[in-house]
């Protein structure tokens, strides 16, 4: 398998991990925008605490709700970038499927009797913006898709076609056709 597919060995199922791409660029570049940031908001924060005569408070803890969104998802893209991965298994019936930080992440479980159609083709587009946009931030979608109680589950965030076929053969045998 690939460098970033792993395929465990197990008696009653199949493991593969998927470790989220490396991207170099956003290792480095992350650190120093939060660095910046977190500067902003703790000023935004002493502004807030003690205001002078003219300090707009209710806009400064208006956009710190703002600051807060940014402050978190740009840690959790980049302890994604750095050591997250997708976690397939198949076992006692059931696919589940796990996105992994450190330790942490949800299960998502599928019956095997409801899935059909394992198949890798790329990036899927939905008609939701919303699918859209979590594809393009590496939060969702993904190049391996299944079918399953008239839903498409995808998973495998930026594989390349060879390395979602790879998912797909190692998949095969426990699925059904």
């Amino acid at each position: 398998m690939s460098s970033r597919v792993q395929s465990v060995p197990s008696v009653t199922g199949a493991e593969i991990h998927i470790r989220a791409k490396r991207e170099w660029g956003s290792l480095l570049f992350i650190p120093v925008w939060l660095a910046f940031w977190t500067f902003g908001g703790i000023t935004a924060m002493k502004w807030v605490l003690h205001p002078g005569p003219s300090t707009p408070r209710a806009f400064i803890s208006l956009w710190l709700v703002g600051w807060l969104f940014g402050e978190s998802w740009a840690l959790y893209s980049w302890f994604w970038t750095a050591f997250g991965e997708e976690v397939v298994r198949v076992k006692e019936a059931s696919l589940i499927l796990r996105r992994d930080v450190l330790g942490f992440g949800r299960d998502r479980s599928f019956p095997i009797g409801s899935l059909k159609d394992l198949r890798a083709r790329g990036i899927f587009p939905t008609n939701s913006y919303w699918g859209d946009y979590m594809s393009q931030m590496k939060l969702g979608g993904g190049t391996v898709a299944v079918d399953t109680q008239g839903k498409t589950v995808r998973f495998g965030i930026q594989l390349t076609e060879p390395e979602a076929q790879e998912v797909v053969e190692a998949l095969k045998p426990w699925l059904p056709s």
